[in-house]
């Protein structure tokens, strides 16, 4: 067995280091680059804690890559601690098990389905510390069980202490896995360890811990500095993520479940079986082995615990010391029966694992992260000489700067949308390539006409087991020309940039709204639409357009909903080329005091003959959900768009969610106008429906559209929150061409 695993080491790294990435990627992976390059943790260079240990080890293997001309040696300067981790962990993993077990059986076929793993496989590619931290606390723990159980020499408790303090400079969460062992070592009774070696493993740790600390503290300019630096890391921490701690609702602790438990197997299905013998494992240990169990508890659930409470779990990298004890309880629940079924179960589990992790290994050697592949790309372009991004990927430029031959607009995170704003007033004509984060709305805001088809660049796998919670991840790139109209603050085109908005504390009917509108010739037409958010008995609101500072458009709206088609005639927008300002106010009708909240959520402007559409009556306001990154607007039971006449046919796509999550039948929807029935579909799944709505009909039913579904529920009535809404279809997307 002792060979074996070590022959698995052997072939472990060798299958490893000729597939380490090109690029960086995790904006942990960009700090430790730039802390590589020059060290200062203020700067998040890299972030706080500061990792000193893998920043020293990347340092050295950084230089012999460089010196040797290896390509991108920073990178895999990274990487390569990855994966020689991973090689030294399945000795050490086999140490750690044999330690508590005493069964080499059990210890070999723990680290094979453990390493072999997809999570385990393919974090010991990427330029990340969590591998190189996880070999260090392994090897600190096997020490310190060896120690408890009381073999071998003392000096194993004092050499593990030592190594769980360089550990935490190395990957900070491995104290949860060293110390508390390290705490029940101190106290268990046992005669083999002395007094004398107790006191000397708890100064060995303090050594461990002073020989990083103390020169990581003198680099980031002493004590106050360096708090200062963590204090704000830990800020950022609790913010922006989705934690169970701070988002305590039942479906973020199953997702927390699923991402640390199941995806780290590689996929569900999978990850449910290993899981339902790990159970079985865990009741069969605890009946014939409650000692095992009690320093498997110690070892591993703290660790458990911090990272359900207080990591974003959708980032399955942080599940990889979970996959010890799964992989463990899973082994022993085996070996209770038949002799054949470990080995047979273990290989099968490691054929699926490989069939599953092969070509997403293949595929990032290749191609490395999509964002920054995106970024390059996008900076390269010829005809490009600006570049906007979304905050998520700022890090990526702080990384490549020297390298970009374009101008990088930035902005705050969440407000990226006003830096294009200003390049365009500042420059009219300038073309910007942008590269967006797929799971952002902000772009509503600029006229979505001036923009080329997104060109996506994605993993190119299921994220979950092996990139899962990578930020800047998946990436579009968009072509922008120089838009007919942008939108500054103060507007709710999507549930995102309403928050916003509302975190600014703007709104129409607090300060104006504001727009921009591109100089032009001819005429041209403007929606404009949103809800008066107060109560039915309340007072209409007057709600005020001016164009350049001149008034262009005045009309009330009650309560609810309001839809408004303005005709800009040819004069309006007759200037030199550039933009002229538009700004939208609100205020109540019968002049009392007190504002009343408006939204505005619908904004276009076109030219005459291009195709438009708005929401009118019968739709519910925009939401969006930051677990899954999806925005929407629900229909009721008969719900009618507004699409403007321009004597042709037009092309009306409706993207949705599958009805069968709320109804036990498909629902039969009718696309209809001027009461003439046009299309006809019962979608019995996620649908991407296409109509074309004849020019004919759309001219007699003056533009209006109606949807109307036979299905449709009220939330309330289904034991929901008190939501009286009807709510008939979930629609991702709707255009026209």
């Amino acid at each position: 067995m002792r060979r074996g695993i070590v022959a698995l080491a052997v072939l472990f790294l060798a299958a490893h280091l000729p597939f380490l990435p090109p690029t960086l990627e995790d904006i942990d992976s960009v700090n430790f680059a730039l802390g590589v390059r020059q060290f200062d943790v203020a700067r998040h260079q890299p972030h706080p804690p500061g990792y000193p240990v893998f920043i020293a080890l990347a340092k050295g293997s950084t230089a012999v890559l460089r010196a040797a001309g290896a390509s991108a040696p920073a990178v895999r300067g990274l990487s390569m601690w990855s994966a020689c981790a991973g090689a030294a962990l399945v000795l050490l993993l086999f140490a750690l098990v044999a330690a508590l077990d005493e069964s080499d059986r059990r210890a070999f076929w723990t680290t094979a389905i453990v390493a072999l793993s997809p999570l385990y496989w393919f974090t010991a590619l990427r330029p990340l510390s969590d591998m190189t931290g996880l070999a260090l606390a392994a090897g600190g723990q096997a020490l310190i069980v060896s120690a408890i159980r009381g073999r071998g020499s003392p000096n194993r408790l004092i050499t593990g202490a030592f190594i769980a303090g360089v550990a935490i400079g190395a990957r900070s969460q491995t104290f949860l896995l060293t110390l508390p062992l390290l705490a029940l070592a101190l106290a268990w009774p046992n005669a083999s360890l002395r007094a004398r070696a107790r006191l000397a493993g708890a100064a060995a740790l303090g050594i461990g811990v002073l020989a990083w600390a103390v020169p990581l503290i003198a680099a980031s300019g002493g004590p106050s500095a360096y708090a200062a630096a963590l204090g704000s890391q830990a800020s950022e921490d609790f913010s922006g993520v989705v934690m169970l701690w701070t988002t305590r609702r039942p479906r973020v602790a199953l997702d927390a479940l699923k991402y640390s438990f199941l995806w780290p197997w590689g996929s569900v299905v999978t990850g449910g079986v290993v899981a339902a013998i790990a159970a079985v494992g865990g009741a069969r240990l605890a009946w014939r082995r409650p000692r095992v169990l009690l320093l498997l508890i110690v070892g591993f659930l703290p660790y458990a615990v911090f990272h359900l409470l207080f990591q974003e779990t959708v980032t399955t990298r942080y599940a990889l010391p979970l996959l010890l004890p799964i992989g463990y309880l899973a082994v022993f629940a085996l070996d209770g029966l038949p002799q054949p079924v470990l080995p047979l179960g273990a290989a099968a589990l490691a054929v699926i694992s490989t069939l599953a992790t092969a070509p997403a290994v293949l595929v990032y050697a290749r191609t490395g992260s999509p964002a920054f592949r995106a970024l390059e790309d996008a900076a390269h372009d010829p005809e490009t000489h600006v570049v906007g991004l979304h905050a998520v990927a700022r890090r990526a430029v702080d990384w490549l700067a020297a390298d970009l031959p374009v101008r990088v607009l930035r902005a705050p995170h969440g407000r990226e949308w006003l830096a294009l704003v200003e390049q365009w007033k500042a420059d009219p004509d300038t073309r910007v390539s942008f590269v967006a984060d797929p799971r952002r709305t902000d772009l509503a805001l600029i006229d979505p006409r001036a923009r080329s088809a997104p060109v996506p660049y994605r993993w190119g796998f299921v994220e979950p087991p092996f990139v899962g919670g990578a930020r800047p991840g998946d990436s579009d790139v968009y072509v922008m020309e120089p838009p007919g109209w942008m939108l500054d603050r103060g507007w709710a085109l999507t549930a995102e940039v309403a928050g916003v908005t509302a975190r600014d504390g703007w709104g129409p009917s607090i300060r104006p709204s504001a727009g921009w509108i591109r100089t032009r010739p001819g005429a041209a037409l403007m929606i404009v639409g949103g809800r008066h958010l107060g109560a039915a008995t309340d007072p209409r609101v007057s709600v005020t357009l001016t164009l350049a500072g001149r008034p262009l458009d005045a009309f009330e709206a009650a309560p609810g909903f309001f839809f408004r088609l303005v005709p800009l005639p040819a004069s309006s927008l007759a200037g030199a080329p550039g933009y002229v300002p538009l700004e939208v106010r609100s205020q109540r009708a019968d002049g009392g005091g007190g504002a009343i909240a408006v939204s505005l959520e619908q904004f276009d402007l076109q030219p005459e003959g291009v195709p438009m559409v708005g929401v009118a009556e019968g739709w519910q306001e925009p939401e969006y959900n930051p677990l899954t990154a999806r925005a929407w607007r629900w229909t009721s039971e008969r719900a009618t768009l507004w699409v403007r006449p321009i004597g042709r046919d037009v092309t009306l796509r409706l993207v949705g969610e599958s009805p069968l999550r709320y109804y036990d039948r498909a629902p039969k929807v009718i696309v209809s106008a001027g009461g003439r029935e046009i299309a006809r579909f019962s979608p019995a799944s996620d649908f991407t429906q296409e109509v074309v709505l004849p020019a004919g009909a759309l001219a007699s039913a003056d533009g209006r559209v109606v949807i109307s579904s036979d299905e449709w529920f009220v939330p309330s009535d289904r034991g929901g929150p008190p939501d009286q809404r009807h709510l008939a279809l979930r629609i991702y997307s709707f255009d026209v061409r």
